[in-house]
């Protein structure tokens, strides 16, 4: 089945859905690739203090609120505001974190862990209500591993500072690599579209 049968079996809501990924094919790009550098960063430090790990933290919370903010845009309806809402929790995270450095590992962890189920829940949601988009099974694996890495900083939170970066690291790179790809697809997509 080609590209441009599966545009012609879409109904108007699927096919605006599909424009909207298609359109903003260019936002996935630069998110993943953000998300690689920033993975990279976060793997290659090792922190030895709480502040260097609440910092990297932080960053991971933004970039996560600016890319649910990004998804806020291509999406409709309910999703639209879960991905609003989404982005709040992750940024007003990441301001805690900064705000109130001075927080054990557990309470960290569990912050950790929570935004990963929440992102994780989220990402599948929107992957299984969006199955006519081409490449909508990436989401559905991008949040099971964000519900994994989450159930495993949740299970282990008073391991070391380098459990919890190595938890964070490996998820904004594999985070990286479902938006690149998620990219290249809907930029194809785009094509079959025109």
């Amino acid at each position: 089945m080609g590209d441009t049968e599966i545009v012609v079996d879409l109904d108007d809501v699927e096919l605006s859905v599909a424009r909207a990924y298609a359109q903003s094919w260019w936002v996935f790009l630069v998110a993943g690739i953000i998300w690689l550098l920033l993975g990279f960063v976060i793997l290659s430090t090792r922190p030895s203090s709480i502040s260097v790990t609440v910092i990297l933290i932080a960053l991971a919370f933004f970039m996560g609120g600016f890319t649910m903010f990004a998804l806020a845009f291509v999406t409709t309806g309910g999703w639209r505001w879960m991905g609003i809402i989404g982005g709040v929790i992750a940024i007003g995270a990441g301001i805690a974190a900064l705000v109130w450095p001075k927080p054990t590992l557990v309470v960290l962890g569990v912050l950790v862990a929570w935004y990963l189920l929440f992102r994780g829940v989220f990402d599948i949601a929107l992957a299984l209500s969006n199955r006519h988009v081409r490449g909508w099974w990436l989401g559905l694996i991008a949040g099971v591993v964000a519900i994994a890495l989450g159930a495993w900083a949740i299970g282990n939170p008073e391991r070391s500072t380098l459990l919890l970066i190595t938890i964070i690291g490996v998820w904004t790179i594999f985070k990286g690599v479902f938006d690149l790809v998620a990219a290249f697809h809907y930029r194809d997509m785009k094509k079959a579209l025109a």
